[in-house]
């Protein structure tokens, strides 16, 4: 994020401020990108129509950051998504300059305004940039005075970014589905024996990857064979990865429950929160409502609501992200749990959320 600096006319000294240490990562459950803040900033996530939205002020309240994900239509540009930024929440600011920038591997570009609020000179700079279907947006905003004084605190926390995979289709396209892996044609004398790995239907599939329908449960998944259904259950599927060791190896946890064991999605959170507090060092946090698209029930995704959980196990800080979806017909709550150690998590989280992208309703069978 140093390139905002470039495009901006005022010269002023940089202050190299103390930086802080660093609190969790907040990951988006709608479109999956992930950033890390400072423990002394104050994050707040906020849902806009369908932009994702983490608003950081820093502590004396003068600096003002903000990472927001945009549903963007096919051939939209990184200008396009700027433009319309700065009409809608820059009216009266005055572009300084812009410039190409790749930033988290997303191309894009920088930009910076000036514009006077409470006769204040402010300075707003920001990278835009498109990755597939998702606009990003990261803003600072700050008073003239003070910009450069902030920029090492801005450039740090925004150097924690990294964009999501959640959502793959293009805003008022049809929403997808799980991945459509290729089937081999049918030899006309099948070999006696076969290689290739199969699903549960017998469908044959890329090497590496398991597909996990579960009708008795309702839904579909896929998975790298490193993951293995380890807890057996009647009434959920828990996936662990097979090199970590039990009970401290990460896990995706997909769990159906009656439509009538809670009154809302908000009760159920609570409900899990509930159970998860009488553990060591428990709390919670990024809690509110998403959909992620790729989640559906006749064409239409799913409601849903997701709270995250820091807490410890035998001495071990671990994390877990938790979402929540109501099924209608039938009706059945789904419970996704995301949860190991935070260390191995951290390493492991993109896999997890592909997974999770991956994740179907299907019908309910025998």
């Amino acid at each position: 994020m140093n390139a905002i600096r470039t495009v901006l006319t005022a010269a002023i000294a940089v202050v190299l401020l103390a930086l802080p240490a660093w609190a969790g990562t907040i990951v988006d459950p709608t479109y999956g990108h992930t950033i890390t803040v400072p423990d002394d900033w104050s994050p707040e996530q906020i849902t806009e129509g369908e932009d994702r939205v983490v608003q950081l002020v820093s502590p004396d309240g003068n600096a003002y950051g903000e990472v927001r994900a945009v549903h963007v239509a096919r051939g939209t540009t990184a200008a396009q998504l700027r433009e319309n930024f700065a009409a809608t929440y820059l009216p009266t600011a005055l572009l300084a300059g812009s410039a190409p920038e790749t930033f988290s591997g997303v191309a894009g570009e920088v930009a910076a305004w000036t514009f006077q609020m409470d006769g204040q000179n402010l300075v707003a700079g920001g990278f835009f940039g498109i990755s597939g279907p998702v606009g990003y947006v990261l803003v600072t905003i700050t008073s003239e005075s003070q910009f450069d004084a902030y920029s090492p605190q801005y450039d740090r926390i925004f150097d924690t970014f990294v964009p999501g995979n959640l959502v793959t289709t293009y805003a008022g396209e049809a929403p997808a589905t799980a991945p459509k892996l290729p089937v081999p044609p049918t030899p006309a004398t099948p070999p006696a024996t076969s290689l290739a790995p199969t699903d549960r239907t017998g469908t044959a599939m890329h090497a590496g990857l398991v597909a996990e329908p579960h009708p008795e449960l309702g839904f579909l998944i896929v998975h790298k064979d490193t993951w293995v259904a380890d807890q057996p259950s009647g009434y959920s599927l828990r996936l662990g990865l097979a090199a970590e060791p039990m009970p401290s190896r990460p896990s995706l946890v997909v769990e159906a429950l009656a439509g009538d064991a809670y009154v809302s999605l908000q009760a159920a959170a609570e409900d899990l929160k509930a159970q998860l507090s009488g553990l060591p060092n428990a709390r919670f946090d990024q809690e509110g409502p998403h959909i992620i698209k790729t989640l559906t029930e006749n064409g239409a995704p799913l409601q849903g609501w997701s709270f995250g959980a820091l807490y410890d196990v035998n001495g071990v800080p671990f994390r877990q992200l938790t979402f929540i979806f109501k099924r209608v017909d039938p009706s059945v709550y789904y419970t996704v749990y995301v949860t190991g150690p935070a260390a191995s998590l951290s390493t492991h989280k993109p896999e997890m959320i592909a997974m999770l992208a991956t994740l179907k309703m299907i019908p309910f069978g025998n």
